[in-house]
């Protein structure tokens, strides 16, 4: 029973009579003249009545309830709650006053963000290059010392020269019939074929030269298919001087094991040389026709021929890849940070300066332009080190650091290739290399250079902003800007916001989208990989082509699809074969909410998710936060009567009150995706009846909106701020490596505001988030430190 306070001042008059009423008129019972009665002390009943449970400051209390108490609710939200529930030994024992007081006290105490980040400020951390930053700051510096590539080429394939005569007698020019571009390679010499009538002969050969492009970071398992003779190299270099090794050498045709693998670990977003020798000689009667084909395994894929949009004449050169493996990054905050150190990671790190240094010294007179017998070769090596120390720590060295990691090396080592692999070795274990800003001061033009150089491309800075950095022309916020905005335009920065886009639709973690055979048998795994492809298409064109809508990523009605998943998803069929954007029905689709590979991502082997799905919407679409359940519950389809919907299982499934603190958020979202089924075909009807995606869906600000499928959604998310704000804060995560807190209070507010007045444009988003870290600390107008001077 909840008390009044009048009635309580009431009957403290009981046996008085009319004077006793009269004296508590007076003194202002119901208000009369009196002062008013003081509001409820939130602090003080939090304190009697709850924090022998939650703890003075709701850190939680070990055997009773040992759960922190923060979150995302309103403060009428969390009044309801405490009203209802609290205390909890006598619930509804408060008054509503009272209700409201303590929930205002511990949201603004402890519970909300900002009150967590007063009681526990955030500050930028000091820490080391990722793992995935170390993969690609080393590829970039080995890459800086070889020549740069030549002028991009247009086009798809690979460049082709078929000769009419066999490998034995050479590939020599005079015996040339036939130069093309191959779109892909899955040929056929048979008698009669287009393949066949180039070379018009028994005996023949062909080279293929030119780049293949990895989608991903990742594992890549190529496979070359012929029962011929060929040679193949993928990421090394084909100079006559330094013939490189043959990643798959069969000179000698085997009809019987006509398949050659060969694993290879690419960097995503770049293009490696390619080069196939084949030739085949006259075969025995009965034998197979002469054939060559091209395949790989991706990444998350399956084998298939090498599409021709991965396939270009340009040529390029090789990129020095490391095999050694890092221990995972931490994420335990959702995003890869690196603040701690392990002796897995240092041993990492120094296996793979160990790989470095004797890649180096193998390629040592390439890289300082010299040959064994020059007589200034030991000046060349040394002057080359100094360069090698130099990129590696992002700035001019000292006069100490070239005695230290330079000339003591060259003077004790007993030759120069060891004493470059001792430079190499020494160089990429100093914490100069391993951690890209120690603290050395004030924060200098090489600092903001760094910055900004890891925010956009997770690598080192280019000759351009190094150059910037060295005159002095990264003094103000403009300046900056201005070369973030030259930066995105480079492949690394594809290459970096495509990663951030798996991580936010958590692509990254989904490796088996395999269903139930017997319900989904043309879900095959070359589907799925067409799915992935699909997703890969539409995030790049939204975010690169246009505008650069971020709103487009939630409402876009169209599919990128090719023959396989037109027909298997009822969408016309493109024009030859080719992934192309296609127009959904009205209102079916909506961006990547309703994209058939996180669908079926977030789905069961043989039915759908509405939990899964929704946990994803509220998290990364809405910007909820979502804490976990007390006590897992599993979804066994078996222990629910036959004929529930799925909607209807779920909503059982999840009644207990102790369920619906989140999954009165997760499942409104939910279920607006049901009409869609377990690999993302559109639907009405589930086991003969009408679906019902239509629920009402509470805001984290004590609002109802009625959501009537994934547009709905969409358009939310697109109109709330928290859901704008919770994307641009994972993607300043993914960039920064750093919480967006220790920016500054109005960070976030200034962010948003710049990404809405810019169109939300990715590519604007993408600027101010690499801007605003880099000038963290700069005292503008203060001209750069002087470079000490080089050595004569």
């Amino acid at each position: 029973m909840v008390r009044h306070p009048t009635f309580s001042l009431l009957s403290a008059c009981r046996g008085r009579g009319l004077r006793g009423l009269a004296i508590a008129l007076g003194a202002g019972v119901l208000g009369v003249t009196a002062a008013t009665p003081r509001a409820p002390d939130g602090k003080r009943i939090f304190q009697k009545q709850c924090a022998s449970c939650h703890g003075v400051k709701g850190e939680g209390v070990k055997d009773k309830y040992a759960e922190s108490l923060t979150g995302d609710w309103s403060v009428a939200k969390l009044t309801r709650y405490v009203a209802a529930n609290m205390p909890d030994d006598k619930p509804e024992t408060l008054a509503p006053a009272e209700a409201e007081a303590v929930s205002r006290y511990l949201h603004d105490a402890f519970y909300s963000r900002a009150a967590q980040a007063k009681l526990h400020p955030v500050r930028v951390e000091l820490a080391h290059l990722t793992h995935q930053q170390h993969l690609i700051t080393v590829a970039d510096l080995l890459r800086g010392l070889e020549p740069p590539d030549p002028a991009p080429v247009a086009g798809r394939g690979l460049d082709a020269v078929y000769y009419n005569a066999a490998r034995r007698g050479g590939f020599d020019a005079s015996k040339i019939v036939h130069r093309g571009v191959d779109a892909e390679l899955d040929l056929v010499f048979a008698d009669g074929s287009p393949a066949r009538e180039r070379v018009g002969a028994a005996e023949f050969s062909v080279q293929w030269r030119g780049s293949v492009h990895a989608d991903e970071t990742g594992d890549y398992e190529f496979v070359v298919r012929t029962p011929n003779s060929v040679r193949v190299w993928i990421n090394a270099g084909l100079a006559p001087a330094v013939p490189a090794e043959a990643v798959i050498d069969a000179s000698v045709s085997n009809p019987a094991d006509p398949n050659h693998r060969v694993t290879l670990r690419l960097i995503g977003g770049r293009r490696y040389p390619i080069a196939i020798d084949f030739w085949a000689l006259p075969g025995k009667a009965g034998a197979p026709a002469p054939a060559l084909a091209l395949r790989w395994k991706p990444p998350h894929g399956a084998e298939r021929t090498i599409p021709a949009r991965n396939l270009s004449p340009a040529k390029v050169g090789p990129t020095f890849v490391l095999s050694t493996r890092f221990p995972a990054d931490d994420s335990s905050l959702g995003y890869e940070r690196s603040t701690t150190v392990s002796k897995a990671w240092d041993d990492a790190t120094t296996g793979a300066a160990f790989e470095v240094a004797t890649h180096v010294g193998r390629k040592l007179d390439r890289y300082a332009g010299t040959k064994p017998d020059d007589p200034a070769r030991a000046q060349r090596c040394e002057a080359f080190a100094e360069k090698f120390v130099a990129a590696a720590f992002r700035r001019p060295l000292t006069a100490e650091e070239k005695k230290r990691y330079v000339r003591e090396r060259f003077a004790s080592a007993p030759d120069l290739e060891t004493a470059i692999r001792r430079v190499a070795l020494l160089a990429l274990k100093a914490p100069a290399f391993l951690y890209p800003e120690l603290p050395v001061g004030r924060v200098g033009a090489t600092q903001v250079a760094a910055r900004l150089s890891f925010g956009l491309w997770d690598s080192a800075p280019d000759a351009v902003l190094t150059q910037a950095a060295a005159e002095g022309k990264l003094n103000s916020r403009d300046a900056i800007r201005a070369q973030a905005e030259r930066m995105i335009g480079d492949h690394r920065a594809r290459a970096k916001l495509q990663a951030f886009f798996h991580h936010w639709l958590q692509m990254r973690y989904l490796e088996d989208l395999r269903k139930d055979e017997t319900l989904y048998p043309d879900f095959t795994p070359e589907l799925i990989d067409d799915l992935r492809t699909s997703l890969n298409l539409f995030l790049e064109r939204v975010a690169w082509s246009g505008a650069g809508d971020y709103r487009e990523l939630l409402r876009a009605d169209t599919l990128f699809v090719n023959d396989r998943l037109a027909a298997f998803y009822g969408l016309p069929p493109p024009p030859a074969g080719e992934f192309v954007p296609v127009p959904t029905a009205p209102g079916e689709r909506s961006g990547v909410l309703t994209h058939p590979y996180l669908l079926a991502a977030f789905s069961y082997k043989g039915t759908t998710s509405p939990i899964h799905r929704g946990v994803f919407l509220t998290r990364n679409i809405v910007g909820r936060a979502l804490k976990s359940p007390p006590m897992a519950v599993a979804f066994n389809n078996e222990e629910f009567p036959a004929g529930l919907s799925m909607r209807e299982k779920v909503t059982k499934l999840t009644r207990s009150e102790s369920c619906q603190g989140c999954h009165a958020v997760i499942n409104p979202l939910g279920f607006s995706l049901e009409w869609f089924d377990a690999v993302g075909r559109f639907r009405r009807e589930e086991n003969g009846r009408a679906i019902d995606a239509v629920s009402e869906y509470l805001t984290d600000d004590n609002q109802t909106v009625r959501l009537a499928g994934a547009r709905d959604v969409a358009d939310f998310a697109v109109g709330s701020e928290r859901a704008t704000d919770g994307f641009i804060e994972q993607l300043f995560h993914h960039v920064v490596k750093q919480p967006l807190l220790a920016y500054g209070p109005d960070a976030a507010t200034e962010l948003r505001h710049s990404f809405i007045a810019s169109g939300y444009n990715l590519r604007h988003l993408l600027v101010e988030i690499a801007t605003l870290a880099a000038q963290r600390g700069v005292a503008w107008n203060v001209p750069p430190p002087t470079p000490p001077p080089a050595r004569s």
